[in-house]
């Protein structure tokens, strides 16, 4: 059965709706409350995911309701996500992250946004003392300009030394391309695709895992897990594990202009000078 089969049938079937899915009962005063409602829903259940969203506080990245726990507008028809759905990311992510054998990790975050997760996902690994023991890299992308200057200055607000010792590192461009030449511990998509994005899955590390949300604009969504199980010169389906998480509801997929990719692979590329 291909992916885009699986995709169409996990759809079809819409085992859990998405409405019965939706955690909205966790909202707080403040950041430790907020946390504290996950954890006692069991949306959050390890110490280091706690932790990170306990330090990474939202008021730096929503202008409007932080603690709501409920996606928050962020300009140009875009949305921060509900943190009960940043909680279930970094969950999966943690299990991934924690197994994998590499030296140091490299994390893309595509759409970017607010840069709520980028930051969270950049306090998990920044020096001298990293929460997950590893010491890595963080990238985000995000298409829309705006949203990334946005970006910048919500991360800079919360710890500018994130951005300052290049261990989040944010520019604008095509995240359905990815980084080319680089290769990835986990990558969170946060836009659905219309089908699970082949380049990204092939940018994986082997054991390295892909979070997407995969179905229509306005339709019935599905947040995957996809994971690479070896490394081959050209895409096949079969090196791939494809687990369902829960059902979702998240913006659509914008893409840029080559011009543009070539853009965000020049800012990358100009980090590391």
């Amino acid at each position: 059965m291909t992916l885009l089969n699986i995709t169409l049938l996990l759809l079809s079937l819409s085992i859990i709706p998405v409405d019965a899915m939706r955690a909205w009962t966790c909202s707080g005063r403040n950041q430790k409350e907020l946390v504290q409602k996950m954890q006692e829903a069991k949306i959050i259940v390890s110490e280091k995911v706690a932790r990170v969203m306990e330090v990474v506080d939202r008021q730096y990245f929503c202008p409007k309701n932080p603690y709501s726990d409920a996606p928050q507008p962020i300009g140009l028809g875009q949305t921060i996500s509900a943190p009960h759905m940043h909680a279930h990311v970094l969950e999966e992510m943690l299990t991934s992250l924690q197994q994998s054998p590499s030296p140091a990790y490299n994390i893309l975050d595509v759409g970017v946004g607010s840069g709520y997760l980028a930051a969270c996902l950049g306090q998990w690994v920044k020096p001298p003392d990293p929460i997950l023991g590893k010491t890595g890299t963080v990238y985000g992308i995000d298409v829309w300009p705006e949203l990334i200057e946005n970006c910048k200055r919500n991360i800079n607000g919360f710890n500018p030394d994130l951005m300052k010792d290049g261990t989040v590192q944010i520019a604008l461009g095509d995240g359905w391309k990815g980084i080319e030449g680089r290769r990835f511990d986990a990558i969170h998509v946060g836009a659905a695709a219309h089908t699970f994005p082949q380049n990204l899955m092939m940018q994986l590390k082997i054991g390295g895992i892909l979070i997407v949300p995969v179905g229509p604009d306005g339709g019935v969504q599905i947040l995957y897990k996809v994971e690479k199980l070896q490394e081959a010169s050209q895409f096949d389906e079969r090196n791939f594990v494809i687990q369902e998480l829960l059902g979702v509801r998240y913006v659509p997929q914008f893409t840029h202009s080559s011009h543009e990719e070539a853009h965000a692979q020049k800012q990358f590329d100009e980090y590391e000078c």
